[in-house]
């Protein structure tokens, strides 16, 4: 699964820069973001009621927003 994951056309090379510290473009780190906040907050809100869950979700998120924020910006 790891070998798959390396070599795989569409992700591979983002997983490769980002093991080795080579950094994330920009572009991406707006289009995960993104894609993160649009997941999780049609899941706070339409998935479940429950608030302590919905607070849980709201925190994962910011915690993985700012480490994917964090990665060092890397140029095309």
């Amino acid at each position: 699964m790891y070998k798959w994951m390396l070599t795989n056309r569409y992700f591979g090379s983002y997983l490769r820069n980002y093991r080795q510290g080579r950094g994330m473009p920009w572009r991406v780190k707006i289009a995960t973001v993104s894609l993160l906040w649009i997941v999780i907050g049609f899941s706070a809100i339409v998935v479940t009621d429950n608030m302590i869950v919905r607070i849980v979700l709201l925190v994962v998120a910011l915690g993985v927003s700012i480490h994917i924020l964090t990665i060092k910006a890397k140029r095309i």
